[in-house]
């Protein structure tokens, strides 16, 4: 031919050369982002989790349905199984199937839950509640010697408030359950950081 490109031809090698233009660019601008979501997860404190060590003498370790002394039905559960979830994500082999095999047994005690609107929508009606919790939590030997233990660990979480009872609760049951994994969080960095 006489050297000339029919325009569809132009059209494609233009459209090519921009997307090769933009697949750089995009290149470039991930690589860019990457250290400064590193910086800002590192600024506001952000770590990420560990097995640790868990001291000495002190695994296995059986986990016992901690006791509830609220008036919230199965909370015991709740709590016990985000404690359990905790040690299986991070350190399985810490954990004893049963209480006979295990060096020490955690023991917990749920100790108070409670609940208070923080917010208002009108006159005496709630717009946001906040319930908190409170675990003791200890581990015991088979001669009945304290090891390790944790007083007073809480956590807090706020919700929604409805006027439908029922919706109330289902949303308190939610919160109590995400202040139940925090809690757990708590448990285990607070064993590995103790010793």
């Amino acid at each position: 031919m006489n050297g000339r490109m029919n325009p569809r031809e132009a059209g494609a090698e233009v459209f090519s050369v921009r997307n090769s233009m933009q697949r750089v660019l995009n290149s470039i601008t991930r690589f860019a982002l990457i250290p400064v979501g590193i910086w800002g997860m590192v600024a506001c404190g952000y770590h990420f989790q560990t097995a640790g060590i868990i001291p000495a003498g002190l695994e296995p370790i059986f986990i016992e349905v901690f006791e509830n002394r609220t008036n919230q039905a199965g909370l015991e559960t709740t709590v016990t199984n985000a404690v359990v979830f905790e040690f299986v994500k991070r350190n399985e082999a810490a954990l004893a199937r049963n209480a006979a095999d295990a060096s020490v047994v955690m023991k917990g005690v749920i100790r108070s839950v409670e609940l208070q609107t923080i917010s208002t929508r009108g006159r005496d009606v709630a717009g946001e509640r906040q319930v908190t919790m409170r675990i003791d939590v200890q581990l015991v030997a088979a001669d009945g010697k304290v090891r390790w233990a944790a007083k007073n660990l809480s956590g807090q979480e706020a919700f929604s408030a409805s006027n439908d009872k029922f919706l109330n609760d289902e949303r308190q049951r939610a919160a109590l359950g995400l202040v139940s994994m925090r809690i757990a969080e708590r448990v285990y960095d607070r064993l590995i950081d103790n010793f």
